[in-house]
Formats: structure tokens, C-alpha cells, sequence
């Protein structure tokens, strides 16, 4: 209908109405006709089944066939009237004539007054009548008379069935059906008829104007319409032609218009090829302050980390001395306002070259569940501080083996989780990672990030993706940050080919969220060996940390019971249906000195199952503890499952499950027992005292040089395993000393490593192009070097704190109160010193605690958790993991306010000084101390 003529739409409304009334008409009044034949057919047969019934009486009556016969018979000669048949009572048939009655019925059977029941058929209709005795009586003695009378009671001597053919009925619908159709059809072409004649003088004028508005269109504003008739046509015609006109003036002053234009945009034209030689001047001079730029903060990033590679690395050092508490507060603070700063340079670095254009996106192969649990291992404990509950959740339909860039994977998790944690004061933070879509070696994954924090306004959230800017103006100043960490993100997310989205509410917390597009190699990416065919009950009352866990244990072939209270996991264990072999139990550190929490932890041993214990700390006393209260091993929440691989392995028994835990790309993968010779070559003394220490920490060999040309000398003269090569030094720099060394017969394959404090998006490639093996960024830790040692000379060394971890303490009862192991490491495994702080702490336990006691009478809240805080912070230096614990929890709840708390743990914190002074009473903690030590120095000694 849209690209109908107007002449066809006035045809289809003048025709459209007479249509629609001759149809419904004509179908009405010839369903009306129909019904009144059918009915009129229906009562002609009742009427003579009536008058049949009373005739047949005599004759069913006395049994005369003859008559009854002769009855039919003269039925026949009725219109329409096919076939008659009388029936006895029995409904046996006495005369019949005319055909067999047809037999096909249209429905059931109507029932008409005085009993008739009326039958149709596809071409009759049969109407069935009974016949009574109640007009004639036939006496027993009179056989040949009969006279009337009348009787008194009705008697049923048999039926007459009369059937009415329905052909002549069905001939009167089809002429009057055919008469109605010829008067509609006559009507309708009278009615087209006179819509054409009234259509053409509608359509003919039209038509005219619409040839005139095309000309029009065209560009010929002379031609004009010309119409005869009057009304609306004539006015429009009228009107187009004074629109003609109109434009045929503004035509001619357009073109007048048109050449003034044209000759002032060639002026223009002019002055603009002018400007553009001067952009170009000004573009080059802007390209040249940008490379100068990138210059200038590479120097500067150069010239920063090589002094702040000293204070954090001697901040390090001189934390693990003798120092008091006073002097550890002071390096602490050294340490965070260091990380602090070098993590502002890192933001206007990475600043730099997103505004330079040189962010660079690797594509290597890596775990992605690796990538997490490194971030959320690094951000656990600012999450514990605050007693924030921290979860993560990878879901089983993602691929774990991927390829993109690790390092900024990392990095973009780190700053919002680091945000979710930082601007959370309570509640939960929750990482979920699913995937999008998948298809042809690609995939898209989305990564969420929600928190319970004070979350943001319509109007903070514009802000946030702005450089330099936070959601509020105090944030800075109350939480930290540059407000880079957002926008770096972003950055990093879209050269990731993703998007990054918020979703924030005043005070009800934000969700983080962001999808990136990785590729999929067909490589395994579970390197751990399956544990088919064993079986353990994992109690965890976070949902998706029992959903995390529960994957991992799927992913290794490990059946599983899932518990959400300890009750289950007692069902569990008392049911026979379960055959287990190991218990995973996680702890809140909340709860772990509970006297119920011990006494769990007590009915759990006694079914002698492997117990892993899992706990939302870092802190090695609440480790310590876990083990004491009988768990096999325990690990801190969130873990590393490459951790709770080993333990379940060492649970299991399944000693051929151990793997090696190296590094992709790892170019040694034998351990060597034997140290290497590690040459270090800085020309910053500071730099380079700190990296010989560091290394020697390590129990390996260090060759110390302050010049590229002492460097290559070194290598000449000694054996040399490695080196670490640091690359600006003045007359010959790292590069090309590692040139000069690479000439050498033999140092082709020597392991150089670079140590730089540049930062530049391509300096990796170009140092590993200019010879060197791997890249090392200043600030450096113990940690880094240690393995990058490992990884290209396969020698693994025993740290200092992973010899602490070698030794852990007895589950004797004794130790439950005092832990030698933890006085020694926290001082500084010096005996003498250990045995000071204790003594210290014993004579001054005795005053403070009466000064609690006085404080908490007297319910002066601010005077008790001064007093708390004072002992508390004795006992960090004096291996009491009990007291801590028990501190640390008073302290925590006082802060809170949460005063239903207060009560028990005062309770305790009494019976806990008491059990310790009774245990110093009645033992040599002198001589335990002096044990333990000697213990730990075999031990380090064989290591």
C-alpha cells in the first residue's frame, strides 16, 4: 500500500466499504435462508410423522400387514418423502417402502415433543413417531367389529419412521445463493464505476503537480501548473507556482552569493597554507619535547631507583639485625614511604608512555590462575589488617592457559583490587573471572572486582578515569594514590583489546569490571600431577572460596563432600558412605582460639585423618597454631594451589605427585646443591654493596666489580657462573662490557643479566637484543635475585626466612604457650637477645596486667586499649603466640567497639598471662631457647 497511486487508494476506500457490507450481508441473509429451509424441511417431517403415527394404529394394533404396507405406500406419493418404515413394539419391522434409509447421522439424535425424535442425515432427515393405543379397542368376542372409544391408559403398540429427503431443500439454498451473489456483483460494479469517474478527477490534477514539482526538482524553477478546476487543487497549484517563483529569485541570489564565497575561501585557502607550515614547525618542535621527555624521565627514573634501590635494599638488611621496637617502626615507615614512592614512579612512567604511545603488549603463554593468586597472596595481608574478607573465584569454563601479557594482567588486578581493599572499611572483597565467548584458538575474558566499600556517586565516577583525579577531594589526602592507577588501567585494558566498566553505589560499595581478548594455545595448562581415586570432605563456609577449592579438587580428579558448618562435616565423617582419605578444614583468625574452635579442631583428630588447615592470615603464629591444634599443614587464604597440590600430596602419601615449580622459560631445570660463582658489576657502591650482601644471604659466591672494564677482566681471570651487569656506568657501559664479554673464548652461553633502573616500554627488548639473557628492574629484593639465580643456574638457595620455615616448633603443650622458634627468628636467631625481650616481658607483665584490670573496672575504654595495645606490641618481639593472639583479637575489638566481645576475651587474656607466668615459673626457657637455636643452626647448616 505504500507505493500506491493516490487514483488506486481513492478506488480501494470508495470500493473497501461497499465490499465489506454486500459480503456481510449477503453471507447473512444467505445463512439465514439456509437455516430457514433446514427448519422448514425439519417441521414438514415432523408434522407428517405425526399424522403417520395415528393412521398406522389400527393396523400395528391387529397386526395387518396388508394395511400398514398400503399406509407406506401412500406416504411415498408426499414431496420430498424417500422411505417409510412401521415397526411393532419390538421394534421389528412390519412394512417398509421406498429405499434403505440412510444411516450416516450428522450428531446425536434430537428429542421432540410427544416423543419424536428427530435424526439427521448427510441427504434426509428421519423423524421417528410412536404409536399408542389410545383411540380403538378390539374386543376378545367380537373379532370382525371394532368400534371407538377412548382409553384410559396409553399404551406403546410400536413406531412409524418417516425419512425426508433434503436434495430439493439443498437445490432452493443454491438458487438463492447464486440470485444473492448477481445482486452483489451488480452492486459492486456500479460502485467501481462511480469511483473511477470520481478517482480520474482527482488523480488527473495530481498528477499534473507532481510533473510540475519534479521539473521542479530538477532545476527547472521556470515551469508552472495550469489546472482548471477549482477547490483545493487550484490553491495548491496556485501555491506551488508562488513557491517556483521564490525560488527562482533565491536561485539567482544564491549563485551571486556563491562567487563572493568562492573568492573569499581562496583568501582563505591563502592563510591557511600559511598556519599549516607553522603547525608543522610547531609539531616538530612538540615531537622533539616529547622524545626529550622520555629522556628526561628515564634519567630521572635512573637517577631515583638507583638511590632508592639502596634504602629499600639496607631497609631490608638492617630490619633482620638487632633492633628494638622504636628502631622497627622506624624502618617500616622507611620501607612503606619507599614502595610508596617507587610506585608513584612506576605511575608516571607508565603515564609516559601511554601519552608516548610505546605500551607495549607481550604475548606469552602463562597460568591465569597463577597471575591471581600472585595478586591476591601480595594484597592479602592489607586486606587481613582491615579484617576484610577476601575471595576469588575462577570459573571452570574458562581457559586457564592463556596468552597475552602476564606483567600487565597483574597490574591492572593489583591497582583495583589494591582500590577495592583500600576503599573498603568493612565487609568483602570478591574477584570472579568468567569467560565471555571462545571460539578458533580466541577468547574473551571478563574479570569483576566488587567490594563493600563507601562506593560512589553518578559524579565521582566521571571523575575517577581522569588523570591525576579522585573521586573526592580528601581521598588523596585520607587514603593515598596518585588517581593514575584508574586511568593506567584503562589503558592497559584497551590495548588489551577490552573495556572496563564501573558500577558504584553511595555507600553500598563498587564493582570493577573488565574484559580483555587472550588466545588460547592447545597445550594442557595443568602441570600438576592428578590425584584420581582419592577422596576428602572440605569444610568452608564462604561460598566462593568453597567454589574455588571445589574446582581446583575437581581439576585433580579428588572426589570431594563440600561442608558449610562443622556439623556436616561431622555427619560426613561419622556416615559410612564416605570413605575419606584427607580433611580440608578452613579456620577464621577470628576463631582460633575459640575453646569450641579447639575443641572441633580436637574431635577432628581423632578419626586420624590428614588435616590441611586453611586460615584467612599470613601470620606465621596463626600458622604455628593451626599445627599445634593437630592440622597436618596449613596454609594461609587465599592460597597458592601449587601449596595445597604439595600438602595434599604429603596428606595423601602420594610422594611421586612432588613437582618442580619453575618458571616458564627456566633454562636449567636440574637443582644444583653446589653455590655459584655470581659476579656483580655496579659502578653505584651502595647499589653494589647491597646486591654482594643480598647474594651472600644466599650462601653463594659474590665477585664484586664498580666498572665494565673490571667486569671483563674478572671473567678473564676467575670462573664466573653468572653475572649481573648493571647497564648506565660512565666510560664503558653494561652493554658494552656484556659485547666485549660475549667476544671472550667461551662466554658465548654466560648468563648475563641486566640491572637497570630505566623503566622505558621497549627497554627489555632492546637489552635482550643487544645480548643480554634477562632484565632485572632496581629496586631489586632478596627474593628476585634469588630466583634469577635459580633460573639460570639451577642452584636453589635456602633464604633466611625459608630456613625459619624449616624449623617449626613442637606441638608440645609448653610451646602452645612459648615459642622458641618465633622469639629466636624475631630476634634475629640471637639467643641473648631472645632471652632479654623475655625477661622483659615477664617483668613487666605483672604491672600492666593490673593496669587492665584497673582500666577495664573502671570502663575507661580509651586508658584499656592503650594499656592492650602497649602489651600487645611487647609480645610481637617474644615468641607467646597464645598471648599475642589473644591481644591482637582484644585490640582489634576494642577498636571496633563491639562490646558483646569484650567480656570473654578479657577472660581470657587473664587466663592467658596466667598460664604463661606459671609456664616460666616451672621451666628453663633459657635452656629452650639456647635448644632451639642449636637446632636451627644444624638445621641451616645441612641445608
Amino acid at each position: 500500500m505504500k507505493n500506491w497511486t493516490i487514483q488506486s487508494r481513492i478506488l480501494f476506500l470508495a470500493l473497501l466499504p461497499g465490499i465489506i457490507v454486500s459480503v456481510v450481508l449477503g453471507i447473512f441473509f444467505m445463512t439465514e435462508r439456509a437455516r430457514d429451509l433446514n427448519d422448514l424441511l425439519d417441521q414438514r417431517a415432523l408434522a407428517m410423522a405425526k399424522q403417520l403415527a395415528p393412521t398406522c394404529e389400527y393396523g400395528v394394533m391387529t397386526g395387518n400387514v396388508g394395511i400398514l404396507q398400503n399406509i407406506a405406500n401412500n406416504m411415498l406419493e408426499e414431496k420430498d418423502v424417500r422411505s417409510v418404515s412401521i415397526y411393532n413394539q419390538d421394534v421389528e419391522i412390519l412394512a417398509h417402502a421406498g429405499p434403505k434409509m440412510l444411516t450416516e447421522r450428522i450428531g446425536s439424535a434430537e428429542l421432540q415433543d410427544n416423543q419424536l425424535q428427530l435424526l439427521r442425515t448427510e441427504g434426509s432427515v428421519r423423524v421417528r413417531a410412536p404409536i399408542f393405543a389410545q383411540n380403538l379397542v378390539i374386543p376378545d368376542q367380537l373379532s370382525d367389529q371394532f368400534y371407538a372409544e377412548e382409553s384410559r391408559q396409553i399404551k406403546l403398540l410400536g413406531w412409524a419412521e418417516l425419512e425426508l429427503s433434503s436434495s430439493n431443500t439443498q437445490l432452493l439454498r443454491y438458487q438463492h445463493i447464486a440470485s444473492s451473489l448477481s445482486v452483489i456483483l451488480l452492486a459492486l460494479l456500479t460502485c467501481t464505476f462511480v469511483a473511477i469517474r470520481f478517482s480520474r478527477q482527482v488523480s488527473e490534477p495530481m498528477g499534473r503537480i507532481v510533473k510540475a514539482i519534479g521539473e521542479l526538482e530538477d532545476g527547472k524553477l521556470e515551469s508552472r501548473i495550469h489546472i482548471n478546476s477549482g477547490g483545493e487543487f487550484q490553491q495548491l497549484a496556485s501555491g506551488i507556482n508562488a513557491m517556483a517563483s521564490a525560488l527562482q529569485r533565491v536561485n539567482t541570489e544564491h549563485q551571486q552569493n556563491l562567487e563572493q564565497a568562492t573568492q573569499d575561501l581562496q583568501e582563505t585557502l591563502d592563510e591557511m597554507e600559511i598556519r599549516n607550515r607553522e603547525l608543522t614547525i610547531g609539531r616538530k618542535e612538540a615531537l622533539e619535547a616529547s622524545r626529550m621527555k622520555s629522556e628526561f624521565l628515564a634519567n630521572v627514573s635512573h637517577e631515583i631507583r638507583t638511590p632508592l634501590n639502596g634504602i629499600i635494599g639496607f631497609s631490608d638488611l638492617l630490619v633482620r639485625t638487632h633492633v628494638d621496637e622504636r628502631q622497627a617502626d622506624y624502618l617500616d615507615t622507611i620501607r612503606k614511604s619507599s614502595a610508596d614512592l617507587l610506585n608513584i614512579i612506576n605511575d608516571i612512567l607508565d603515564l609516559s608512555k601511554i601519552d608516548a604511545g610505546k605500551l607495549i603488549i607481550e604475548h606469552t603463554a602463562f597460568n591465569l590462575r597463577d597471575v591471581l593468586e600472585d595478586v591476591m597472596t601480595v594484597l592479602a595481608p592489607a586486606a587481613f589488617q582491615k579484617e576484610l574478607e577476601l575471595s576469588h573465584l575462577i570459573y571452570s569454563d574458562v581457559p586457564l592457559l592463556i596468552e597475552s601479557d602476564p606483567l600487565r594482567l597483574k597490574q591492572i588486578l593489583t591497582n583495583l583490587i589494591n582500590n577495592a581493599i583500600k576503599f573498603t572499611e568493612r565487609g568483602s572483597v570478591s574477584v570472579r573471572v568468567s569467560l565471555i565467548s571462545q571460539s578458533d584458538k580466541r577468547a574473551s575474558i571478563k574479570f569483576e572486582i566488587q567490594d563493600s566499600g563507601i562506593g560512589m556517586t553518578e559524579e565521582q565516577i566521571n571523575k575517577i578515569f581522569n588523570a591525576f583525579t579522585q573521586a573526592d577531594a580528601s581521598t588523596a589526602r585520607q587514603f593515598g594514590g596518585t588517581g593514575l592507577g584508574l586511568i593506567i588501567s584503562r589503558a592497559l585494558v584497551e590495548a588489551m583489546h577490552g573495556e572496563i566498566r564501573v558500577n558504584s553505589h553511595e555507600g553500598r560499595g563498587s564493582t570493577f569490571s573488565f574484559h580483555i581478548q587472550v588466545s588460547t594455545p592447545d597445550v594442557a595448562a595443568n602441570n600438576l600431577p592428578l590425584l584420581s581415586g582419592q577422596r576428602v570432605a572440605l569444610l568452608e563456609p564462604s561460598l566462593l572460596n568453597r567454589m574455588n577449592t571445589g574446582a581446583l579438587l575437581n581439576q585433580w580428579q579428588i572426589e570431594h563432600h563440600d561442608c558449610e558448618n562443622r556439623q556436616q562435616l561431622l555427619e560426613a565423617l561419622n556416615s559410612n558412605e564416605h570413605e575419606l582419605q584427607a580433611l580440608i578444614v578452613a579456620v577464621s583468625r577470628q576463631h582460633i582460639n575459640d575453646p569450641q574452635q579447639r575443641l572441633f579442631m580436637q574431635q577432628l583428630t581423632h578419626y586420624g585423618l590428614p588435616l590441611i588447615a586453611l586460615i584467612d592470615s599470613v601470620s606465621h603464629e596463626h600458622l604455628e597454631q593451626l599445627k599445634q591444634q593437630g592440622a597436618s599443614s596449613s596454609l594461609s587464604q587465599p592460597f597458592l594451589h601449587k601449596r595445597l597440590h604439595q600438602a595434599l600430596c604429603r596428606a595423601l602419601g602420594n610422594d611421586g605427585a612432588e613437582f618442580s615449580d619453575t618458571l616458564p622459560g627456566n633454562h636449567n631445570q636440574n637443582i644444583v646443591h653446589e653455590p655459584p660463582s655470581v659476579l656483580a658489576v655496579d659502578d653505584n657502591s651502595a647499589n653494589l654493596k647491597l646486591v654482594v650482601t643480598l647474594l651472600q644471604e644466599l650462601g653463594i659466591r659474590v665477585i664484586a666489580a664498580s666498572s665494565g672494564r673490571d667486569a671483563i677482566d674478572i671473567v678473564q681471570q676467575q670462573t664466573v657462573d653468572m653475572v649481573f651487569m648493571d647497564i648506565q656506568m660512565p666510560g664503558m657501559n653494561g652493554l658494552e662490557a656484556t659485547e666485549q664479554i660475549r667476544m671472550l673464548p667461551g662466554k658465548g652461553a654466560l648468563p648475563v643479566i641486566a640491572l637497570t633502573a630505566h623503566a622505558m616500554a621497549d627497554e627489555k627488548e632492546a637489552l635482550i637484543k643487544a645480548g643480554m639473557n634477562d632484565y632485572q628492574t632496581k629496586p631489586i629484593s632478596q627474593e628476585q635475585l634469588a630466583a634469577c639465580v635459580e633460573r639460570w643456574t639451577g642452584y636453589r638457595s635456602l633464604s633466611p626466612a625459608a630456613a625459619a620455615e624449616a624449623s617449626p616448633p613442637s606441638k608440645s603443650q609448653c610451646e602452645w604457650i612459648f615459642d622458641a622458634a618465633t622469639a629466636l627468628r624475631h630476634a634475629n636467631h640471637k639467643v641473648d637477645l631472645a632471652q632479654d625481650m623475655f625477661r622483659m616481658l615477664l617483668d613487666s607483665l605483672q604491672q600492666d596486667m593490673q593496669h587492665i584490670v584497673d582500666a577495664w573496672e573502671e570502663e575507661d575504654m580509651d586508658n584499656l586499649l592503650e594499656r592492650v595495645h602497649r602489651v600487645h606490641g611487647a609480645t610481637r618481639y617474644c615468641g607467646v603466640p597464645c598471648l599475642r593472639s589473644t591481644l591482637e583479637t582484644f585490640e582489634t575489638a576494642l577498636k571496633a567497639n563491639r562490646q558483646p566481645e569484650l567480656p570473654a576475651l578479657m577472660r581470657q587474656l587473664v587466663e592467658d598471662v596466667a598460664n604463661l607466668q606459671q609456664w616460666a615459673q616451672s621451666n628453663d626457657w633459657k635452656t629452650t631457647l639456647a635448644e632451639a637455636s642449636a637446632v636451627r643452626s644444624e638445621q641451616f647448616t645441612s641445608a
